[in-house]
Protein backbone atom coordinates (compact mmCIF):
# COMPACT_ATOMS: atom_id res chain seq x y z
CA UNK A 1 0.00 0.00 0.00
CA UNK A 2 1.57 3.29 -0.91
CA UNK A 3 0.66 6.46 1.03
CA UNK A 4 0.07 9.80 -0.71
CA UNK A 5 -0.27 13.58 -0.10
CA UNK A 6 -0.38 16.21 -1.73
CA UNK A 7 -1.78 20.01 -2.21
CA UNK A 8 -2.32 22.98 -4.61
CA UNK A 9 -4.21 25.93 -5.02
CA UNK A 10 -6.71 25.64 -7.83
CA UNK A 11 -8.42 28.92 -9.86
CA UNK A 12 -11.64 27.74 -9.29
CA UNK A 13 -14.55 29.31 -6.53
CA UNK A 14 -14.68 26.55 -4.15
CA UNK A 15 -18.74 25.74 -4.37
CA UNK A 16 -18.13 25.61 -8.23
CA UNK A 17 -14.87 22.86 -7.67
CA UNK A 18 -17.46 21.00 -5.08
CA UNK A 19 -20.45 20.85 -7.44
CA UNK A 20 -18.25 18.92 -9.51
CA UNK A 21 -16.73 16.96 -7.05
CA UNK A 22 -19.49 15.38 -5.01
CA UNK A 23 -21.79 14.70 -8.22
CA UNK A 24 -20.99 11.21 -9.28
CA UNK A 25 -22.14 11.99 -12.92
CA UNK A 26 -19.51 14.97 -13.00
CA UNK A 27 -16.77 13.49 -11.15
CA UNK A 28 -16.06 10.73 -13.13
CA UNK A 29 -16.18 12.87 -16.30
CA UNK A 30 -13.71 14.76 -15.04
CA UNK A 31 -11.26 11.65 -14.01
CA UNK A 32 -8.33 11.45 -16.71
CA UNK A 33 -8.38 8.66 -19.33
CA UNK A 34 -11.93 7.91 -18.72
CA UNK A 35 -14.20 6.18 -21.67
CA UNK A 36 -17.52 5.64 -19.94
CA UNK A 37 -18.86 6.36 -16.69
CA UNK A 38 -22.43 4.81 -14.97
CA UNK A 39 -23.90 6.38 -12.84
CA UNK A 40 -26.01 4.28 -9.97
CA UNK A 41 -27.05 6.66 -7.53
CA UNK A 42 -25.99 9.60 -5.83
CA UNK A 43 -22.80 8.20 -4.13
CA UNK A 44 -21.69 5.17 -6.64
CA UNK A 45 -20.52 4.65 -10.02
CA UNK A 46 -18.63 3.39 -12.15
CA UNK A 47 -16.14 3.83 -14.94
CA UNK A 48 -13.58 1.99 -17.43
CA UNK A 49 -10.17 4.33 -17.10
CA UNK A 50 -7.29 3.57 -19.64
CA UNK A 51 -3.94 4.77 -17.94
CA UNK A 52 -0.95 4.40 -19.14
CA UNK A 53 1.62 2.21 -18.15
CA UNK A 54 4.91 0.78 -19.36
CA UNK A 55 2.98 -1.67 -21.41
CA UNK A 56 0.60 1.25 -22.81
CA UNK A 57 -2.64 1.71 -22.10
CA UNK A 58 -3.90 -0.40 -19.64
CA UNK A 59 -8.04 -0.90 -19.28
CA UNK A 60 -9.66 -1.27 -15.46
CA UNK A 61 -12.80 -1.37 -14.72
CA UNK A 62 -13.24 0.84 -11.46
CA UNK A 63 -16.40 1.53 -9.00
CA UNK A 64 -16.16 4.24 -6.87
CA UNK A 65 -18.17 5.32 -3.82
CA UNK A 66 -18.42 8.57 -2.07
CA UNK A 67 -18.21 7.44 1.51
CA UNK A 68 -18.26 11.08 3.25
CA UNK A 69 -19.09 14.17 2.46
CA UNK A 70 -19.43 17.58 4.12
CA UNK A 71 -20.49 20.44 1.55
CA UNK A 72 -17.69 22.37 0.29
CA UNK A 73 -15.16 21.13 2.45
CA UNK A 74 -14.36 17.22 2.26
CA UNK A 75 -14.77 14.42 0.52
CA UNK A 76 -13.72 11.03 0.80
CA UNK A 77 -13.68 8.37 -1.84
CA UNK A 78 -13.10 4.64 -2.19
CA UNK A 79 -12.29 3.07 -5.62
CA UNK A 80 -11.32 -0.74 -6.73
CA UNK A 81 -10.91 -2.02 -9.65
CA UNK A 82 -9.58 -4.95 -11.76
CA UNK A 83 -8.13 -5.19 -15.04
CA UNK A 84 -7.55 -9.07 -15.37
CA UNK A 85 -5.37 -10.33 -13.04
CA UNK A 86 -4.55 -6.81 -11.83
CA UNK A 87 -6.01 -5.15 -9.07
CA UNK A 88 -6.47 -1.76 -8.04
CA UNK A 89 -7.79 -0.16 -4.72
CA UNK A 90 -8.06 3.30 -3.80
CA UNK A 91 -8.77 5.67 -0.84
CA UNK A 92 -8.52 9.39 -1.44
CA UNK A 93 -9.53 12.09 1.12
CA UNK A 94 -10.14 16.01 -0.35
CA UNK A 95 -9.93 19.09 1.94
CA UNK A 96 -11.03 22.23 0.11
CA UNK A 97 -10.45 25.55 1.88
CA UNK A 98 -11.04 29.38 0.27
CA UNK A 99 -7.15 29.93 -0.64
CA UNK A 100 -5.86 33.64 -0.05
CA UNK A 101 -5.74 35.88 -2.56
CA UNK A 102 -9.20 33.74 -3.95
CA UNK A 103 -9.15 30.27 -5.90
CA UNK A 104 -9.48 27.25 -3.74
CA UNK A 105 -7.00 25.44 -1.39
CA UNK A 106 -7.22 21.58 -2.02
CA UNK A 107 -5.47 19.02 -0.40
CA UNK A 108 -5.64 15.47 -0.51
CA UNK A 109 -4.16 12.48 1.64
CA UNK A 110 -4.85 8.27 -0.25
CA UNK A 111 -3.53 4.86 -0.05
CA UNK A 112 -3.67 2.85 -3.04
CA UNK A 113 -2.98 -0.57 -3.33
CA UNK A 114 -2.23 -2.44 -6.59
CA UNK A 115 -1.98 -6.21 -7.48
CA UNK A 116 -0.43 -7.90 -9.99
CA UNK A 117 1.77 -7.38 -13.06
CA UNK A 118 0.53 -3.50 -12.56
CA UNK A 119 2.15 -3.55 -8.86
CA UNK A 120 5.70 -4.02 -10.65
CA UNK A 121 5.37 -1.53 -13.76
CA UNK A 122 4.03 1.30 -11.14
CA UNK A 123 5.67 0.03 -8.08
CA UNK A 124 8.18 3.27 -7.53
CA UNK A 125 5.82 5.95 -9.69
CA UNK A 126 2.52 4.96 -8.23
CA UNK A 127 2.85 8.25 -5.63
CA UNK A 128 2.81 10.51 -8.64
CA UNK A 129 0.76 9.03 -11.16
CA UNK A 130 -1.95 9.18 -7.91
CA UNK A 131 -1.34 13.03 -7.47
CA UNK A 132 -1.23 13.97 -11.36
CA UNK A 133 -4.57 12.07 -11.51
CA UNK A 134 -6.17 14.45 -8.42
CA UNK A 135 -4.65 17.33 -9.99
CA UNK A 136 -6.06 16.42 -13.09
CA UNK A 137 -9.17 16.33 -11.64
CA UNK A 138 -9.29 19.84 -9.60
CA UNK A 139 -7.85 21.02 -13.36
CA UNK A 140 -11.04 19.41 -15.05
CA UNK A 141 -13.53 20.18 -12.21
CA UNK A 142 -12.38 23.63 -12.24
CA UNK A 143 -12.55 24.52 -15.44
CA UNK A 144 -16.16 22.62 -15.84
CA UNK A 145 -17.24 23.96 -12.45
Amino acid sequence: MSAVSGSSTVAAEREGLWDVLSDPARLGAALPGVEDVSVEDSTHFSAVAHPSTALGATRIQMDFEILEERRGEYVRIAGSGRAGENRVELNVELELTDAPGGGTAASWRGELMLRGVLRSLLQRGAGAIFNEQVEAVLAAGAAEG
